[in-house]
This record gives C-alpha cells, structure tokens and sequence, in this order.
C-alpha cells in the first residue's frame, strides 16, 4: 500500500503546486476561435485584423496562420510578413491587443486593463520564458519573442517610460533559417520587487518596423518557468537521489534490494501520471514517446519519497 498512496499524494501536491505556477493562457496554440474572418484566430490572442482601428482593421492582410506543423499537439501559430500597397505588414500576435496604424511607426500592442479580452491578469514571478520555434528568415530579417510584467497600462514597444515594469523577458531569433523544431529560453529581468497585476506578450515574424517580406516564424508550447518554486513533497532517510541527461535518468544511492521493491514515475504539469516503472537499474531510458516539457520524477519506496522537477528535451 506504501506505494499507491505515495504515489496518489504525490500527484496531488504537484497539481495544486503547479497550479499556482501561472501560465499564459493557449500557449501550444490548439484552440482557435471564429472572429468573423476568414481565418480562425488562435483563442486568447489577436493579430492585426483585430485591432482597436476598425479602418486598418479592413484593409490589413491576414498575417497568421494555423499551421498542422506542430512541436506538439495538433497546431502551431505561422506568423508571415506579407507587403501590401508597398509596405510590409509585420507578422504579429499578442495576447494584448494591437494598435494598428497606416504608419509601422506608429503601431504597437498594449495590455488594456478595463477589458478582460484585451488583458491576461498574471500575479505571479517566473524565472524565464521558453518555447519552440522554426524560423525562415529573409535577407537576414529576424522575428522576436517579447514578454513584460507590468502593472497598470503597458505597451510593447513602450510609447512611454515604463516605471510600471516588474519585469522583461526578449528574445530575438537568429537572421537565419531554422528549419527545425529550436527550443528557445531567456531569463525575465526583474526591475521591481512588487507583484504583478498583467503580462504582455508580442510573437513578430520580422524585425519590427524594419520587417522584410515573406520572412516567417512559426512558434509553439510557450512556457514560463519557476525554478525557485513549487512544493515537492521529498521524504528520505538513505540519501537516494537521481539525475537526469539526455532521457537517461541515473540512480545513485541504491541498495540492491531498492532497485527491486522501489518505483520511478514521472508527473506532468497537469498533475497526470505519464509513466511507472517498479523495479529500478542504475540508468533508466526515458521513452521518446514521452513529450519534451517540465515533469516531476519521483522515487518511491519502503522508506520515503524522493521527488525533483525535471526537464525532458
């Protein structure tokens, strides 16, 4: 019995823990949403054709995509820069809204705090930003990932001082191709030790203003990460630990009669068991099957429970 119940309170405490690790909102970009185009916008994101312009609204291309190319799942967002009346329309997505404008210069996104569709209310710290993206970049053109914690009003790129800014994450992609799935983490840089109210993020297929056609990006399973948080139930009285490289998890610690009686399982971010194993060896493969992402690994055994979060490429 000492395994089935460790296991399911294992399970529980990292469900509520995880659950209070906010996390942006259709961040793998499966669900999509009607709002009367032609084309479907990913839920909980806009684009240019739903901006606060209704004049813009009508006369900017559809710069988005739902594309079946995904890191996982079913669907990830294409951003394309398209020219049209000889300027070139950035590729761009916020989970704010767009102010859009006949003049580039004058286009930005903004988080509007009156307006629950045009906001993500977000209280918590994360460490870093991550995610996966493709990149086809043309005449050296790159696209961009931006992320600001903020309270109050906020715009990206600022049209005023930001003093209200907890925190900043960027990341620019590299001029060049990336023709495969590229995993991407920048670290958010703190300003102020107050609590957030909103987080505002902006996906660019080119380099703002400076946009080059046909560049395009295509971006999924954004993510935040905590690294100093979550609460990990961790019992142990032998000193057993284990480490991760490479899906080979290594064992270390172990009499030989542990390896028999004792499980090692994984739990991802939903609180859900992805896979159970009794009976150890010093190395363990981690199936490929199983979907890059955060986990927690845990030991469990006659004498307690060893848990860490671990990170599967």
């Amino acid at each position: 019995m000492y395994n089935k119940l460790s296991l399911i309170l294992i399970c529980l405490a990292f469900h509520f823990g995880m659950a209070a690790q906010q996390q942006l909102e259709n961040a793998g970009f499966e669900n999509w949403e009607f709002v009367n185009l032609p084309k479907d916008e990913p839920t909980d994101w806009s684009s240019i054709k739903t901006s606060d312009n209704p004049i813009t609204n009508n006369a900017a291309p559809m710069v988005w995509d739902q594309s079946t190319d995904a890191h996982s799942g079913n669907y990830s967002v294409k951003l394309l820069n398209i020219s049209t009346f000889g300027v070139v329309a950035t590729g761009t997505l916020t989970n704010g809204r767009v102010h859009a404008d006949f003049n580039p210069d004058s286009g930005y996104v903004y988080t509007q705090p009156d307006s629950s569709q045009w906001n993500t209310v977000f209280t918590s710290r994360p460490d870093s930003l991550t995610g996966w993206y493709k990149y086809y970049s043309v005449s050296n053109d790159h696209g961009g990932i931006r992320a600001v914690l903020h309270v109050g009003e906020a715009s990206l790129p600022e049209r005023q001082t930001h003093d209200n800014w907890i925190a900043e994450a960027n990341f620019s992609m590299p001029a060049e191709t990336k023709d495969t799935w590229t995993r991407f983490t920048v670290p958010f840089t703190y300003f102020s030790d107050d609590t957030p109210e909103y987080i505002l993020v902006v996906i660019k297929a080119g380099n703002g203003t400076d946009a080059v056609a046909d560049s395009y990006t295509l971006v999924d399973d954004l993510q935040l990460i905590y690294n100093n948080s979550g609460s990990i139930p961790s019992e142990d009285r032998n000193n057993i630990t284990f480490y991760q490289f490479n899906r080979i998890v290594h064992f270390q610690n172990c009499s030989p009669g542990m390896f028999d009686e004792a499980i090692f399982l994984l739990v991802d971010i939903t609180g859900q068991m992805v896979f159970e194993k009794q009976g150890l060896a010093p190395a363990m493969t981690i199936a490929a099957s199983i979907p890059s992402g955060i986990y927690i690994g845990s030991i469990v055994y006659r004498n307690g429970v060893v848990s860490k979060k671990m990170y599967l490429e």
